[in-house]
C-alpha cells in the first residue's frame, strides 16, 4: 500500500500495519533532515587575498612556521604589522622634530601685514597716481563763546533748560561769554528767556520753544503760576480745555495730591480768577480760562460724542 506525497521518481512503501499519519510523519522528518545536512566550507578567496597583500606590504617572512606551531596565521601577520610601524615611527620622529619647533616659535618672527605691504613696490600703471593726495581741513578751534554754546546745546538736547546762576557756578567769566554770544554767527542758536525767578539759556535747534517754556515755568516751581500759564497757553493756542491729569505726564510728574492743593491754592488768590473747572460727559476734570474760551464751549469741546472710537 502507498502512501504520502507522490513526486515524480519519488515512491515509498510502507508496511500495511503501520498507522498511515505516523507514516506520513515519519517520511516528512526524512526529507527535512535531508535538507539540513552541513554545506561544505566554502574557501575565503577574500579573506585569502587580504592575508597575503598584507604579508606583502610589510615585506615579511612568514613562511608557515607559525602554522606548524600552532600560531594563528592573521596573529603573526598583524604581530609583524606592528613592528613595522613601530619601526617606521622612529626613523620618522627626528625630521618631523624641527617642524614641531618652527611652528612653536612666537608670531613675532613672522612679519606684519602693513609691514609686508609697505615693502611691496608701487603699482605699475596706478590710474590716480597723478591725482594729489587730499587731507581733509582742519576744524577752526572753537572759541570760549562757542564752547559755551556748545554746553547749553547739549543740555537743550536733554530736554534741560539752563538757568543763568548754574553757568555762574560752572563756567569762569560766563556773562563775558554769554555777551559775546549774539554777535557770533555759530551762536545764533541760543535763545534767551526770562523767568519768574531766573535767566534761562536755550538752543532752538534742540527744544522747541514751547517746550522751553514749559521747562522754564517747571524751573521757576512756581505751581500756580505753571497752572495758570499752561491753561491759558492751550485755550488761547489750541483752543481747548486742560484736564487736571494733564499735569501728571511728563514733563511736570505730579503727585494727584500736589495737584489737588495747586488748584486750591489758586481759587483763594485772585490773580488766577480767569481759571474755572468743568466736568465733562465722562466725569473727568478740566480747568479753562474764561479770557479765551466761554464755559458753554469749553464743556462742548471736552464732551466725548458717543460714536467717537
Amino acid at each position: 500500500m502507498l502512501f504520502g506525497r507522490r513526486k515524480p521518481g519519488y515512491t515509498t512503501t510502507v508496511d500495511g500495519s503501520v498507522d498511515p499519519e505516523q507514516a506520513v510523519l515519519e517520511l516528512q522528518k526524512a526529507e527535512l533532515a535531508a535538507k539540513k545536512k552541513p554545506k561544505a566550507e566554502v574557501f575565503d578567496i577574500d579573506a585569502a587575498s587580504e592575508t597575503a597583500r598584507r604579508l606583502k606590504e610589510t615585506g615579511s617572512t612568514f613562511d608557515g612556521s607559525a602554522a606548524k606551531t600552532g600560531e594563528d596565521v592573521i596573529a603573526a601577520v598583524e604581530r609583524e604589522t606592528a613592528e613595522l610601524a613601530a619601526k617606521q615611527a622612529a626613523e620618522t620622529a627626528p625630521e618631523t622634530a624641527p617642524e614641531a619647533a618652527e611652528a612653536s616659535q612666537p608670531n613675532a618672527a613672522k612679519p606684519e601685514l602693513l609691514d609686508f605691504l609697505a615693502s611691496e613696490p608701487e603699482a605699475e600703471n596706478d590710474p590716480f597716481a597723478d591725482q594729489p593726495t587730499k587731507t581733509a581741513p582742519e576744524l577752526p578751534e572753537l572759541t570760549p563763546a562757542q564752547e559755551l554754546a556748545g554746553y547749553i546745546r547739549a543740555r537743550s538736547a536733554a530736554a534741560l533748560i539752563t538757568p543763568h546762576a548754574l553757568l555762574l557756578e560752572e563756567v569762569e567769566n560766563a556773562d563775558e561769554l554769554l555777551a559775546q554770544m549774539p554777535a557770533d554767527p555759530q551762536c545764533t542758536d541760543i535763545v534767551t528767556r526770562a523767568g519768574a525767578k531766573d535767566t534761562y539759556y536755550y538752543s532752538n535747534a534742540n527744544m522747541s520753544d514751547n517746550y522751553a517754556m514749559i521747562a522754564q515755568l517747571i524751573e521757576d516751581k512756581d505751581l500756580c503760576v505753571m497752572f495758570a500759564e499752561m491753561v491759558r497757553f492751550n485755550a488761547r493756542i489750541y483752543p481747548s480745555a486742560t484736564p487736571l491729569k494733564y499735569f501728571q505726564r511728563s514733563p511736570y510728574g505730579l503727585a494727584p495730591e500736589v495737584i489737588e492743593q495747586t488748584w486750591k491754592a489758586m481759587q483763594e488768590n485772585p490773580a488766577y480768577a480767569d481759571i474755572e473747572e468743568l466736568t465733562n460727559n465722562q466725569n473727568e476734570r478740566f480747568l479753562f480760562s474764561t479770557k479765551h474760551l466761554t464755559r458753554r464751549y469749553a464743556k462742548a469741546i471736552s464732551d466725548v460724542d458717543d460714536f467717537c472710537d
